[in-house]
Formats: C-alpha cells, structure tokens, sequence
C-alpha cells in the first residue's frame, strides 16, 4: 500500500517492534501505519507540523483502521504546550518512533534531549536514519551535495551525526544499532537502524 521503496529495509521489522504508547515523529501520509503491530499499541500520537498533509494522513488511518488509536497533533515537538494539551508529558512515552526525521530538524541534539525526556524508564526510541559517511571521499560528497540538498528535501541534511547525537541525548540502558558495513559505507546515504531503551 504504502512506502513500497523501503518494503526491503529494516523499517517493517522496526516499526512492528513499537509498543503501547507510541509518539511518531513526521509520519507525512502514514507510510508506516500499515506496519504497525496493532496487538502491541494503546495509543499512537502523530506529530506532523505539515497541516498540507493532514488530509492524507486522515485517510490512510481511516484505511488502516487506526481511527480508534491514532491522533493527528499539529505541531513540532518543541510545542510543549501544544503536545501537553493532548497529554504528552516527560516520562509517559513508552515508544518513539523516527524514519527518515532527524536530518531535518532545526536542533537534532536538543530535538533528542527531548525525546528521551518524554521516554518513560524502559521506554524505546526506534530510529532508521541517514547519517554522515564514515569514508572520507563519501563525507566529501555528501559535504558538496548538501550546499544545495537541503533547500530541495525539505531541509533534509545529508552529514549529520545522528548517532552521536542519539548516544548523547540520555543514558541509554540497551542499544541494538547498526551502523554501515565496510560494504557500503562509502554510499551517499548510509544508514543507522534500531532501538535503544532508557535507563529504568
């Protein structure tokens, strides 16, 4: 149905692993939702800043049959107040799921200070993201694309170093991440994948 191009990632695997309450960050049209264990689910809340994708984000949760458990919240998750209101508070988090945001976002190091902060003990952080190469003529690359990458993809950039602003956002109890293999690591668009659990 949805995102077919990721159909042979790690992200069906990733997203069928969140569990209770589940705060998804940008999920844009609900790609994901498809992908959810509903069996493991309470609640799902969607932050999506993006108003002009609401409509389509409606319909596909209506299709997935996700009315009952999903919520639409029209903001970043800087907006504390805005997320208060529906009553997303520190600590009360059990899953965050991530695919493909964090090279976007003004602040990714405070942006995941705050995430871990809303983490209940135990809770999960779930991330598939791009990152910056560890070979140099590939950092080199990804350097020149992003002069000008980032005003087409939605402020998308291609050199953050989301891993280390993830092991630096709280203390983690367990990390299951991969990293890229010596086989691709030279690619423009490696990845990381996997989940971390906060200290109880």
């Amino acid at each position: 149905m949805l995102a077919d191009g990721d159909r042979q990632t790690a992200v069906p695997a990733l997203v069928s692993e969140a569990c209770g309450i589940v705060l998804e960050l940008g999920p844009g049209i609900g790609s994901q939702l498809p992908r959810y264990d509903t069996s493991k689910i309470t609640k799902i809340y969607g932050v999506e800043p993006n108003v002009d994708l609401h409509k389509s984000l409606r319909e596909n949760i209506k299709t997935s049959g996700l009315i009952d458990v999903y919520e639409i919240i029209p903001c970043g998750v800087e907006d504390v107040v805005e997320l208060k209101k529906h009553g997303i508070v520190l600590g009360n988090i059990d899953t965050i799921l991530s695919v493909q945001v964090l090279c976007s976002v003004p602040d990714p190091n405070e942006m995941l200070r705050r995430l871990y902060a809303l983490l209940r003990p135990g809770g999960q952080l779930i991330v598939y993201e791009h990152v910056k190469s560890k070979d140099l003529i590939s950092s080199m690359v990804q350097n020149v694309y992003n002069v000008f990458w980032p005003f087409f993809i939605g402020n998308c950039h291609l050199n953050r170093t989301t891993q280390h602003s993830i092991m630096q956002a709280g203390d983690w109890r367990r990390i299951e991440l991969t990293s890229p293999t010596s086989e691709d690591a030279w690619l423009v668009f490696p990845r990381i994948y996997g989940r971390l659990w906060k200290r109880l």
